[in-house]
């Protein structure tokens, strides 16, 4: 009997400890209205969303690659089953933002040595048209050596470089030099005529120097690409060049050959460029008071992350911010399952290209599907999932203890417009969930998507777990989330956002503004 018992017992734990042993010691049970809501936003559930966005499907949730596409296909599905109202395009939950990707066409780009032609270009750098013949020098960088002594001898020329993987050092002296193309060799080289990441079209911050490059940069119109191995062994036999320049030998002594071929190769690059859309995901639980209705409380997260880089390195982005992401859709879910009707309208947000520099969000606060002189707050979630551990934003006067932060989160911004929402947060807090806030990150104000509607006058609350050693980093895995803590930032915005659709008024922006807008930062 104990055997079969055993098991029973242990389910019926987890299930206690999923559900109803998330709020942190001293808090109180929440009102009956909420009740129902509340105990529905779970661990499991929680697990359940993040896995997936955070897990192998979705590649790290890159603006523009695949893996974002699934994510938002994932979230947009979540909020239909939610019952929310779609507000994106068309009917649809996407309002896409614009954006584009170049590439070099791989039918009409290549290399011509004569008897030996490469078809197709696999461009790393900025893509541009290019048509040159030139004489062309195979470089060889080894062991610890880092850069070449000069690259004068390289003006005008096209370069085939053997180097390590992690020379940057020579990459940088080389972009920058007066070589009129530079091929890597590079055994993980990609397929030829692969799009360029994606870059908005109103501008921000992207990934990689060649998409910030002035156009008027002496060295804007070089190309660079990568080559096989056996390419580069193929170009140099056909130019006269040793084969054995186009080793790349990570353990080899220092040093650094170059060699010259004996006649021009010709290159050719014919570029296109394709604009798509990335997507917001936007839904809505439309107001039950026919005049409170036609005002709004925000909700958000931004979906993206840093995706996978050139070189097939994947950051799942697990707390940043695929944890915000997923408290947000929990919050949506409790509506549902608590069948609370808020007198407002809520308006669910899931903000793409925001590691760009707050793209998405800021394309959605100038091109919003409802007026947002109407929205009366802004409540957003980054990286709620994580206990902080270390150095905080680079400040060495302010190193976290992992052991200390297991119930803390930075409450920010919630004073700079409107002390009433701030006071309601505490309130909520204090009472029903009870975390420990800490107040030392508003130097991180200007750097997620909430910042995007502070900057229009809408009041905001911004909760943040603070920095740890996985920030930006592949390690920002699923397996090292705190979903207690992530549980409970969306049990504390499912209260605070039924409070602030069914007040009275709309929040006191009772905090002076003045001196301007300060700029946005760097975006968490």
């Amino acid at each position: 009997m104990r055997l079969v018992r055993a098991p029973l017992v242990v389910g019926f734990s987890l299930c206690l400890s999923a559900t109803l042993l998330a709020q942190y010691p001293g808090s109180q049970p929440v009102p009956d209205k909420f009740k129902k809501g509340f105990d529905a936003i779970t661990m499991d559930a929680g697990k359940a969303i993040l896995s997936y966005l955070a897990g192998p499907e979705c590649q790290g949730r890159g603006s523009g690659q695949d893996g974002y596409q699934k994510a938002a296909n994932f979230s947009a599905a979540r909020f239909k089953e939610y019952g929310l109202k779609p507000m994106g395009d068309n009917g649809t939950y996407f309002q896409n933002v614009p954006f584009s990707r170049s590439r070099v066409d791989p039918l009409q780009s290549g290399i011509d040595a004569g008897a030996t032609r490469i078809q197709g270009l696999r461009v790393t750098g900025s893509v541009a048209d290019f048509d040159k013949s030139a004489d062309v020098v195979f470089v060889q960088v080894t062991g610890s050596k880092k850069t070449m002594d000069s690259t004068d001898a390289l003006k005008d020329k096209i370069v085939v470089v053997a180097a390590s993987s992690d020379n940057t050092g020579l990459r940088s002296q080389l972009r920058i030099s007066d070589a009129i193309a530079v091929f890597t060799i590079n055994p993980k080289a990609g397929p030829a005529g692969a799009w360029s990441n994606a870059r908005p079209l109103q501008g921000g911050r992207t990934g990689g120097s060649s998409a910030n490059r002035p156009s008027n940069s002496p060295f804007a119109s070089q190309l660079r690409a990568d080559l096989t191995p056996a390419e580069a062994k193929a170009l140099a036999q056909a130019v006269g060049v040793d084969p054995l320049m186009t080793v790349i030998d990570e353990a080899a002594a220092e040093g650094e050959k170059s060699s010259s071929g004996n006649k021009q190769i010709h290159v050719l690059a014919k570029s296109e460029t394709q604009e798509f859309g990335v997507p917001n995901v936007v839904g809505m639980i439309e107001g039950s008071d026919p005049t409170l209705k036609a005002e709004f409380v925000g909700i958000g997260g931004h979906l993206d992350h840093m995706g996978v880089n050139a070189q097939g390195v994947v950051y799942p982005g697990a707390d940043d911010d695929g944890s915000g992401s997923t408290a947000v859709m929990l919050v949506a879910k409790a509506y549902r399952d608590s069948g609370i009707k808020p007198k407002r309208s809520i308006l669910f947000m899931l903000f793409c290209a925001e590691e760009m520099g707050l793209i998405g969000s800021r394309y959605l606060a100038n091109n919003p599907m409802v007026p947002l002189d109407k929205m009366i707050a802004e409540f957003q979630m980054d990286m709620v999932g994580r206990d902080s551990e270390g150095v905080q934003n680079g400040d060495r006067n302010r190193v976290d203890k992992l052991e200390e932060n297991h119930d803390t989160i930075r409450l920010v911004g919630s004073k700079r417009i409107s002390t009433e929402l701030d006071a309601m947060i505490q309130d909520l807090n204090t009472k029903y969930v009870n975390f420990k806030f800490k107040y030392d990150a508003e130097d991180v104000y200007t750097r997620s998507d909430h910042y995007n509607f502070a900057a229009k006058g809408i009041p905001i609350a911004f909760l943040f777990d603070g920095f740890h050693p996985d920030y930006h980093r592949p390690t920002d895995t699923v397996d090292k989330i705190n979903f207690e803590k992530l549980t409970n930032a969306a049990k504390l915005f499912f209260l605070a956002t039924s409070f602030a659709a069914d007040r009275e008024k709309p929040f006191a922006k009772d905090v002076a503004q003045g001196g301007g807008l300060e700029p946005a930062g760097k975006p968490l």
